[in-house]
């Protein structure tokens, strides 16, 4: 059985750290989180390229582009722990230098199993710095202005970053070839690297805590596990192979709580989950899932129906980035008095019309302006909302020695999400496609047909989240506490559940 590593605290941490340059220090925590987001998602356009330069297979193709997001969405709730551990900054700053190492290796890959092993590599990097940074901002900004509104400055590059992959992908691929994509990844990441040592301050733990060993195997495992049955789900429908994936993930995170709840120091306490502020991480997966729905349909309408390349789709995407930056930094300015009960159930409402106009709105003579606009629109506005007020409500409820393992909790639920929303959305599509040409449909029809359900669904899932969300959730948020306390002894920061 694997011990638990234990890492003793070398001074105490002050309520709020100093730091002197807080705009620089801001500026540094939302441009690295862009370039790990870009890093995931950079590399979709110039797959044809990568595949022509190094002669790949269809399954090898398919695996440089899951690598990195494998790895990143296995080890975050890992890597957030470990910078409650061993230091935030220790943590962040590790996580980059891997991350850029990564980037160097897949820009002089000479084969398949270099790209994808780089890629992996690449994304272990990404889940030690993602959750170190967000932790390192809920430490220095403090009150619920602050915090809100520098989780609103995360929202916003983060929406943009996601997004604009594509898009960069696709221009540094035409300018310079693809090897481009990675390479300029290293000297940013090295400026960052080095304007770190100035502004980050040195954040030591504050109490003597243990990495679950143990717990952060099983969970480890068993989010890969659920990644790789998901991913077959989208691919080869119910087939034995995914069963047996989904049926070994059930068993590995069901031993996972297991461990939590007797562990005497767990890699994610289960207290956390006791008060209402812990339906944000619901609410987080709810809307990862309603977006990414959505945004993976509309690509694939855009680009096989109305025949777009990859990186036109790309660019018609930038509206809805634009809208979700400004909107979070909006809300995040308001979050701390106008209470998650009203912004999440508002912003859910905004987002089921915005996937039913979607659904309306897929028909091959479809123009940009007058039927995909509005839709994109809409539910930019309704994630940018949900996403930074049920970020700040989620952390809220943890205590801020624990906010590495909060922060990765949370990436990790919005990339648990977005993984299951596409599988999902693909199998409601490809049942729904093939009722209709069983009906004597078109192919084209019927594939129309297939996504205007799909989205319909998430229309429906949207609008019923909007119902829950103004039941479970909080009125207003709790002020965080004077003391850092443990949320498994303290008073629940927010009316308990019934």
């Amino acid at each position: 059985m694997a011990r638990p590593v234990t890492v003793a605290a070398e001074q105490s941490t002050p309520a709020v750290p100093e730091v002197r340059h807080r705009g620089a220090f801001l500026a540094l925590m939302c441009s690295v989180q862009f370039i790990l987001l870009v890093g995931g998602t950079v590399v979709v356009v110039s797959l044809p390229a990568i595949r022509a330069d190094l002669d790949l297979a269809p399954a090898q193709l398919q695996w440089v582009l899951t690598a990195f997001s494998l790895t990143f969405g296995c080890l975050l709730l890992l890597g957030g722990r470990s910078a409650d551990v061993f230091g935030r900054r220790r943590l962040f700053l590790a996580g980059l230098f891997v991350f850029t190492l990564g980037s160097l290796l897949c820009a002089v890959a000479s084969d398949a199993g270099l790209l994808i092993a780089a890629r992996a590599f690449a994304g272990i990097g990404a889940a030690m710095a993602s959750p170190a940074a967000m932790s390192l901002l809920t430490t220095v900004f403090v009150t619920p202005r602050e915090r809100s509104s520098a989780l609103g400055a995360w929202a916003a590059i983060g929406a943009f970053g996601a997004t604009l992959g594509n898009v960069i992908g696709g221009v540094l691929t035409d300018m310079g070839g693809w090897r481009w994509i990675f390479l300029v990844n290293v000297p940013v990441c090295l400026v960052a690297f080095v304007v770190a040592f100035s502004v980050v301050p040195a954040i030591r733990p504050e109490h003597r805590q243990r990495l679950d060993a143990r717990g952060g195997l099983l969970i480890t495992l068993g989010v890969a596990a659920l990644i790789v049955g998901l991913a077959e789900l989208q691919v080869h429908g119910p087939a034995p192979r995914t069963w047996a994936s989904l049926a070994a993930a059930a068993v590995l995170v069901g031993l996972f709580v297991v461990a939590q709840a007797r562990g005497a120091d767990p890699l994610l306490p289960l207290g956390i989950f006791r008060h209402r502020t812990s339906f944000g991480f619901l609410f987080v997966l709810l809307t990862a899932g309603v977006g990414i729905g959505a945004y993976f349909t509309a690509s694939l309408f855009m680009q096989e129906t109305l025949g777009w390349s990859a990186l036109r789709a790309g660019f018609a995407f930038v509206p809805w980035a634009a809208t979700v930056a400004i909107t979070a930094r909006v809300v995040s300015r308001t979050t701390h008095r106008v209470g998650p009960r009203l912004v999440v159930p508002l912003g859910l409402v905004l987002c089921a019309t915005g996937a039913a106009l979607l659904a309306l709105g897929l028909d091959s003579s479809t123009g940009y302006a007058g039927g995909l606009l509005a839709p994109f629109l809409l539910l930019g506005l309704g994630s940018g909302a949900i996403n930074v007020t049920c970020t700040v409500t989620a952390l809220s409820g943890i205590p801020g020695h624990r906010h590495g393992v909060g922060a990765g909790a949370l990436n990790s639920t919005q990339a648990l999400g977005s993984t299951l929303s596409i599988a999902v959305v693909a199998v409601l599509t490809t049942l729904a496609t093939q009722r209709a040409l069983d009906g004597g449909g078109s192919l084209v029809g019927s594939t129309l047909a297939g996504q205007r359900f799909a989205m319909l669904v998430v229309a429906g899932v949207a609008l019923t989240g909007a119902v829950l969300a103004a039941i479970v959730l909080p009125r207003r948020l709790p002020r965080p506490a004077a003391a850092d306390e443990d949320v498994l002894l303290a008073r629940p920061p927010a009316a308990p559940l019934p």
